[in-house]
C-alpha cells in the first residue's frame, strides 16, 4: 500500500507523547463539551492534523471561511481508543462551533491501520469496539464519524468484520439515544475505481448491517509519475461511482450523492505527483457539478507554500508555490446548504414542500401547497435531516419502493429520515436511492409527495431558501 493520509511528522509525535504518558484515553464525557452544528448538504471539510501544532481550527475559518474539518487520527492500541493534545483540541472545537462550525473525528489513518492499532483491528469483539467508538462520540458530543482504512487493515479480515459489526452496532446506539451520527469511510481509490480489497469493506459491511452514510475517496499516491491528478482523482469519482451504485443498489445519481473525494494537495507521497492549485479548481468544478457529499484534501496543516520545489511530502507544507490558504480558498466554495431555516421550493410550479394543515401528529402528510411563508413551510437542514414543526421529514413504514409516501415522524436517526443533495437539487434518500418526489407532475394544493426512481425531472427538484 501507498502513504495515504500518513501524519509524516505526527507519528513520531504520538510516539513521543506516548512515552511521556501525553497520550490520554478521552473515556469520559466533559461537562464543557459543546453541541454539534448542523452540516451544509455539500461541505469541504479538509483533513487537519492534530499532531503536527501549526495551524488552529478558528485560525483556518477566520482566514479562508473555512468551518468544518476532519480530524486526524484517532487511535486504537490495546482497544483504548486515545488522541493527544485533548484539552487544546476540546477548546478548538469548541471555538469553531461557536462560529457555526464542526468536525467530524477520523479513526485510524496510515499509522495506525499498518500496525493493526485501529478499534476494528485491535479490540477483540465488535462490542468492545463499538464500546470505544461510543466513548469518543460521547467526548466530544459528535454528529460525523470516520474511519480511514488502508494499509493492512485492508486485508485484515477479521478487524473489517469487527469494524462494521461494531459501526452496526453504534449507528442502533445513536438512533436509541436519538442522536444524529453520520458514518463515512475512507478509503484509497485509483482512476480505474476502487480495488477488490476496498469493495470488500463495503461489501461485508452490507452483510453485517452497516452502509456508510459517505464513501471518501483517497484519490492520491497512484506510485507513477507525471500523472496529471486533477483529471485523475475526477476519473477516480466516476469510475467509484459506478461500483458504489451496484454494491449498494442505487442509482448512480445517487451514489455520487454518497461520495467523497479527498486528494492529497501539492506533493504526493508517490514521487513525480503533485496536485497543483489547478488542479484543485477542476475537482471542485467537477465535485460541485456531480453533486457529491464531501470534498476534502490531506491536509490543512499542509496549505502553504513553506517548502516550495520539495520533491518529498512533508506534513506541514506543500511543496508547491503558494500563498498560506490558496487551496482552502479554491475548495471552499464547494460548501453550499448552510442548514439555515427557509421553505422548500419545488421545480414544479414554484409550489413549496409543506406539513399538512401545520400538523404536529405523527404520520401528518408532507405535501405541496402555495408558498405562504408560514411555520408549516419553514424547513431546518439539521444533519441529514429535513425538520419542521420539531418533527422529521419521513419514509412511511421505512419502505423504499417507488411510491412510497412522505410524511412527518418524531425524529429518530432512521435511514427512511436521511436525505442527501443530489445531482439536478434532487433530495436523495440513501437508504433506498430514491428521490423526493412530485407524482405526477402535479400542481394541486395538498398533493403528497412520495419517492421515486432519480430522473432529473423538475418534479424532483427542490431549493431550500
Amino acid at each position: 500500500m501507498f502513504n495515504r493520509l500518513k501524519s509524516l511528522s505526527g507519528l513520531s509525535a504520538i510516539a513521543t507523547l506516548a512515552a511521556t504518558g501525553a497520550v490520554g484515553l478521552m473515556a469520559a464525557t466533559p461537562a464543557s463539551a459543546s453541541s454539534p452544528n448542523p452540516w451544509p448538504a455539500h461541505v469541504f471539510a479538509p483533513f487537519a492534523d492534530t499532531w503536527s501544532g501549526n495551524i488552529t481550527l478558528s485560525g483556518v475559518a477566520n482566514a479562508y471561511g473555512t468551518k468544518f474539518f476532519t480530524i486526524a487520527f484517532a487511535d486504537g492500541a490495546n482497544c483504548r481508543w486515545s488522541i493527544g493534545q485533548q484539552a487544546s483540541l476540546q477548546s478548538q472545537i469548541d471555538s469553531l462551533r461557536a462560529q457555526g462550525g464542526d468536525v467530524s473525528l477520523s479513526f485510524g489513518g496510515y499509522g495506525s491501520d499498518n500496525a493493526l492499532t485501529e478499534l476494528g483491528d485491535s479490540c477483540s469483539s465488535p462490542q468492545a469496539a463499538a464500546a470505544q467508538i461510543e466513548s469518543a462520540v460521547t467526548t466530544f458530543n459528535l454528529s460525523h464519524i470516520d474511519f480511514d482504512i488502508e494499509a493492512n487493515s485492508l486485508t485484515n479480515q477479521a478487524g473489517i468484520d469487527r469494524r462494521n459489526k461494531a459501526l452496526a452496532q453504534v449507528r442502533s446506539w445513536a438512533a436509541g439515544a436519538g442522536r444524529q451520527l453520520a458514518v463515512s469511510v475512507t478509503l484509497p481509490a485509483t482512476p480505474g475505481g476502487l480495488g477488490s480489497p476496498e469493495m470488500n469493506v463495503l461489501n461485508n459491511g452490507r452483510s453485517n448491517g452497516f452502509t456508510p452514510d459517505v464513501v471518501n475517496l483517497m484519490t492520491m499516491d497512484y506510485a507513477t509519475a507525471g500523472t496529471e491528478m486533477g483529471d485523475a482523482s475526477n476519473r477516480a469519482l466516476d469510475a467509484s461511482a459506478s461500483q458504489v451504485a451496484q454494491a449498494f443498489g442505487i442509482s448512480t445519481a445517487a451514489a455520487y450523492a454518497r461520495l467523497g473525494n479527498t486528494p492529497m494537495i501539492g506533493q504526493n507521497d508517490s514521487a513525480g505527483e503533485v496536485f497543483t492549485l489547478a488542479d484543485a479548481a477542476k475537482v471542485e468544478s467537477y465535485a460541485a457539478s456531480k453533486g457529491i457529499a464531501l470534498l476534502s484534501y490531506w491536509s490543512q496543516n499542509r496549505d502553504n507554500g513553506g517548502c516550495a520545489g520539495s520533491t518529498a511530502a512533508s506534513g506541514t507544507c506543500s511543496g508547491v508555490s503558494q500563498n498560506t490558504g490558496d487551496f482552502a480558498r479554491t475548495f471552499q466554495p464547494f460548501t453550499s446548504g448552510t442548514g439555515g431555516t427557509g421553505p422548500v421550493t419545488s421545480g414544479v410550479a414554484g409550489k413549496c414542500l409543506d406539513d399538512f394543515a401545520g400538523a404536529s401528529a405523527n404520520g401528518t402528510k408532507a405535501d405541496l401547497w402555495d408558498c405562504n411563508g408560514t411555520p408549516a413551510q419553514q424547513w431546518t437542514i439539521s444533519g441529514n435531516t429535513l425538520r419542521t414543526n420539531g418533527k422529521c421529514l419521513d419514509i412511511t413504514n421505512n419502505a423504499t419502493t417507488n411510491g412510497s409516501l412522505a410524511e412527518l415522524w418524531d425524529c429518530n436517526g432512521g435511514a427512511n429520515q436521511t436525505w442527501q443533495t443530489g445531482a439536478n437539487g434532487s433530495l436523495v434518500n440513501p437508504a433506498s436511492g430514491r428521490c423526493l418526489d412530485d407524482p405526477g407532475f402535479a400542481t394541486a394544493n395538498g398533493t403528497q409527495l412520495d419517492i421515486w426512481d432519480c430522473n432529473g425531472g423538475a418534479n424532483q427538484r427542490w431549493t431550500h431558501s
